[in-house]
């Protein structure tokens, strides 16, 4: 637990941004009419603490400074000096990343030469993978290599069987990139555990504040765009498959390296405009026995914007055409030859051991590619005799694929070949690739993939972009609380509890008093985000008794808070409550000098 400080800290040395300052100066300056010396006020020590039945009369004051679609523009510097932990917990979309993922494979199959040249070995085969047609496919070490036998005999192309078996031109791509677009992202992308969930703000829906992330999706927040998506390679690289055992197994990841990116330009400006009460409200730290400042935005979060005027929010000089100037994806290979299968049981794969492997790993990744493409082609048998399909009685090879897609290739006793083992299309497509990823002389498991690209389009247009995070923001305003409260930094020491006054019908506040028991929200956070204690009241609230035993406060909804513990207070009320250090005090309720104005005694009980 964060200790307390026992000294009552002075008003913040640093105000980082505040949502006041181009409105206050103005205020003031119009206030003045000719130069003033500046004034500097020297601070008074905090007083000391109570001891055991020591007292101490305070004074409190209830004011209001509302401003009414008050206009902030942050610049990028401006965004950038806000602490990481408020920009990282500001969710803007989940982006769809399948575009980019295509967009990826597409640069890797037209790579020019010289680039594929300067790749390493493996990365090198991977480029002729991905082009792989019936006409290029080299068959030697697989078990299809006896098909060559039967051209030789016959005059029958083996291009011919495969472009048949396959439904696709000699020269078309056995395995188009949607389809290895998307068994990437459903084994390597989305078992990324940073690709299934976020945090966000405890719901009533989320109490442990973890969101699931939308399929083929990274989340994005304001932190990634003011810092041109710094973090990426960090938050999708090698990861613990469990947050809660980082010693355990990890996921690879599937970005090596990342930089280049351009999300904001140097100009990009963020406006917001709110309703807000920016003054601070001000309440009592027991701990010292002084007046403290609570930051007012917390309980204002609800009204703090008006979603139904576009203006809102508003994010210019986004760029046009979100891409990663340098990206390196990687895709693990396993350590061992994977075999294909050679029985359709277990049904529906068969007993290829590929798919017992990881889901992220490279042969994987193909079965499950094999797998997605021969659900599309249609279950058929082509009989060929010499030189090709023929009608006459002699047809020396037989191929067929049923809706399963497990396929058999037979050959007639007179054509001397070892005709291959029935199986699934995909582990046609498993054995052929692994075969070819090893040339060059390449031993199972040194064929780990990263290659290097340049340019990706990440594939979204900037105004899709701002309108999700319009929409999104709308729905869960409370994302941006701690920004909203980082920018009206006004809190002041550590109250446990402050003076609130709600609005009367005519819009008239001093007329009821109420004491507000201070929230986890309420704690003030340090220069870098972090909150200064920790919110370790095991009893927060009033009570009517010394012993705690009998509450008073509750939780119901004044002015839009029903988040605090509050009670209604008059001139001899007496109340009972315990700091975060477990001391326990007496509030004796005094009279009000002015309508918004209350004086309380102190007194420490225990």
């Amino acid at each position: 637990m964060v200790a307390r400080d026992s000294t009552r800290p002075a008003a913040p040395a640093r105000r980082r941004l505040s949502w006041l300052g181009p409105l206050a100066a103005a205020t003031l300056s119009a206030a003045l009419p000719g130069c003033v010396d500046a004034v500097t006020v020297e601070q008074p020590p905090p007083p000391p603490g109570l001891g055991v039945n020591e007292s101490r009369t305070l004074t409190l004051e209830f004011l209001r400074f509302d401003a009414r679609r008050f206009a902030k523009t942050l610049t990028l510097d401006e965004l950038r000096a806000i602490p990481r932990p408020t920009l990282e917990g500001i969710w803007l979309l989940d982006l769809d990343i399948a575009a980019l993922i295509e967009n990826a494979l597409l640069k890797i199959m037209y790579m020019p030469p010289a680039e594929i040249d300067a790749l390493p070995p493996a990365s090198r085969n991977l480029v002729g993978l991905l082009n792989i047609t019936p006409e290029n496919a080299d068959l030697g070490g697989t078990s299809l290599e006896g098909l060559l036998g039967v051209g030789n005999a016959v005059g029958l192309p083996t291009s011919k069987i495969l472009s048949d078996l396959v439904g696709v031109a000699g020269n078309e791509r056995l395995i188009p990139v949607q389809i290895t677009s998307q068994a990437v992202l459903e084994n390597l992308v989305s078992t990324h555990p940073n690709t299934k969930t976020r945090r966000g703000p405890p719901t009533d829906e989320h109490p442990d504040g973890i969101y699931p992330v939308a399929p083929h999706s990274i989340p994005v927040t304001l932190y990634d765009v003011v810092t041109d998506f710094a973090g990426l390679a960090e938050q999708f690289g090698p990861t613990p498959l469990d947050p809660e055992a980082p010693d355990g197994p990890k996921h690879p990841g599937f970005i090596k390296a990342a930089a280049g990116v351009k999300a904001a330009l140097d100009d990009f400006t963020m406006t917001v405009r709110v309703n807000v009460n920016a003054l601070p409200y001000k309440g009592v730290d027991a701990t010292t026995a002084a007046v403290a400042s609570v930051n007012s935005t917390p309980g204002q979060i609800d009204t703090l914007f008006d979603f139904s005027e576009p203006d809102w929010l508003e994010l210019d000089n986004l760029a046009k055409n979100l891409s990663i100037g340098e990206l390196t994806l990687a895709i693990p290979e396993s350590a061992m030859y994977l075999p294909g299968g050679t029985l359709p049981e277990p049904a529906p794969r068969g007993n290829s051991p590929v798919w017992e492997q990881p889901l992220w790993e490279f042969e994987h990744i193909l079965a499950r590619a094999g797998e997605l493409k021969a659900a599309q082609i249609e279950e058929h048998c082509t009989s060929y005799g010499p030189q090709g399909s023929s009608t006459s009685d002699f047809q020396p090879v037989e191929v067929c694929i049923d809706a399963t897609g497990w396929t058999e290739i037979s050959v007639d006793d007179s054509v001397v070949v070892e005709e291959p083992s029935p199986s699934y299309f995909w582990d046609i497509l498993l054995e052929v690739a692994q075969a070819r990823l090893h040339d060059g002389g390449l031993a199972e498991g040194k064929a780990n993939l990263e290659v290097p690209l340049r340019d990706v389009p990440v594939g979204v247009k900037t105004e899709d972009l701002v309108a999700s995070i319009k929409e999104n923001l709308a729905k869960d305003p409370a994302v941006l609380k701690d920004m909203a409260i980082e920018l009206n930094d006004n809190a002041a020491g550590d109250a446990d509890f402050y003076l609130y006054q709600p609005s009367t019908e005519s819009g008239v506040a001093g007329q009821r008093d109420y004491l507000y028991f201070v929230a986890p929200d309420d704690i003030r956070k340090d220069a870098e985000g972090e909150r200064v204690r920790d919110y370790a009241y095991e009893r927060p609230g009033f009570f009517a008794d010394a012993a705690l035993a009998k509450k008073v406060s509750t939780t119901e909804e004044i002015d839009g808070d029903a988040l605090h513990e509050k009670v209604e207070v008059q001139q001899g009320d007496t109340l009972y409550f315990a700091d975060d250090e477990g001391r326990r005090y007496e509030i004796r309720v005094g009279d009000k000098p002015s309508a918004h104005r209350l004086s309380l005694t102190l007194t420490r009980i225990q």
